[in-house]
C-alpha cells in the first residue's frame, strides 16, 4: 500500500503547496483512492508533482462536512467523472466555527448534493473486502476539547455539533488494517475502539489529525499518548494535531508515531 500526501498544512519541502486542510492518496491492489480533498485546488497541483492522476482515482471518501476536507469536491467532480464519492448523509448540512460572537459556515457546497457519484452513507458500509467506511461514533471519552467552537443547525438553532457526520475507512490488505480518519473530531480513540468491535480485531496503522490542535492542556495530551501507545499500532498524524501537541505525542511514544506533511511518500 501506497499513501502519498496531497494536502496538509505543513510541506517536506518548498517544492509543495501547503493549506490548513487534508487529502490522502491510497493506492491498494484492488483502488486508487482519495480520502478528503482539501479546500480548494491544491490536490490537484501536487498530485501532478507527485505523479497522482487524478481520473485514475475509482474512490473518494470524504470524513466529514468541512471545507478543509471536501471544499475542493467541485473541482474533483470536473476532473473525474467514473469515482464514487461516499459522504455520510448528513455531511451537506450545515455546519459553523464560532470566533467571538460569529458563526462562520465551514460547510460544503450544498449544489453539488445533486450528482450521481455521491453516495450517501449511513451506518457502516462494507464496499468490498479491503474497504469498509466506519460511522455513528457514540463514545466521548477523550473528547477533543478543539472541538467546542464548532457548531450545526438543528432546526433553525445553532447547537455543539455532535459529528454524526464523520466517517472512517478501514483498509485491510494482506494483514495490516489501515484506519484512515480525517479530523477524528469523535475522538481518536473512541473510534479506534469503534473499529474494533465491529471489524473483530485492532488496527495495524492509523493515519490522519486527532484534532487536538488547540488543546493547551499537556496533561491531556500526554493522557492520550499513554492510550494510544498501549496498544499494538503505527500511528501516522498530521493537519488538526497541531505541531507543539504532535512533539508531545513524539515525547511519549517514540518511534509509535510520525508526522505527516505534504509531499510525503509512506509505503506500508
Amino acid at each position: 500500500m501506497i499513501v502519498k500526501v496531497l494536502v496538509e498544512n505543513t510541506a517536506v519541502s518548498e517544492e509543495y503547496g501547503k493549506v490548513h486542510g487534508l487529502c490522502l492518496y491510497i493506492e491498494t491492489e484492488k483502488h486508487k483512492i482519495l480520502f478528503d480533498l482539501g479546500p480548494d485546488k491544491l490536490f490537484l497541483e501536487n498530485a501532478e508533482k507527485m505523479g497522482v492522476k487524478i481520473e485514475d482515482v475509482d474512490t473518494v471518501v470524504i470524513s466529514h462536512g468541512h471545507y478543509d476536507h471536501g471544499g475542493a469536491l467541485g473541482l474533483f467532480l470536473q476532473r473525474n467523472r467514473r469515482a464514487k464519492v461516499y459522504l455520510h448523509r448528513r455531511a451537506f448540512e450545515k455546519h459553523f466555527s464560532k470566533a467571538l460572537c460569529l458563526y462562520i459556515n465551514i460547510g460544503l457546497d450544498e449544489s453539488l448534493a445533486g450528482n450521481g457519484q455521491i453516495v450517501f452513507t449511513e451506518g457502516n458500509l462494507e464496499l468490498d473486502d479491503e474497504l469498509t467506511i466506519l460511522t455513528d461514533v457514540k463514545e466521548r471519552e477523550l473528547y477533543p476539547l478543539s472541538n467546542s467552537n464548532l457548531y450545526m443547525l438543528d432546526g433553525r438553532k445553532k447547537v455543539r455539533d455532535d459529528f454524526s457526520h464523520e466517517q472512517s475507512l478501514l483498509i485491510r490488505e494482506g494483514e495490516h488494517r489501515v484506519l484512515l480518519a480525517g479530523c477524528a473530531h469523535c475522538g481518536i480513540v473512541n473510534i479506534l475502539n469503534k473499529a474494533k468491535r465491529d471489524m473483530g480485531g485492532d488496527a495495524t496503522h492509523v493515519i490522519g489529525g486527532f484534532h487536538i490542535w488547540k488543546d493547551k492542556s499537556p496533561e491531556t495530551v500526554r493522557d492520550l499518548a499513554q492510550r494510544l501507545k498501549v496498544r499494538d499500532i503505527l500511528y501516522y498524524t498530521c493537519h488538526c494535531t497541531g505541531q507543539d501537541n504532535y512533539a508531545l505525542l513524539r515525547e511519549e511514544m517514540k518511534e509509535q508515531i510520525e508526522y505527516l506533511p505534504t509531499g510525503t511518500t509512506l509505503k506500508i
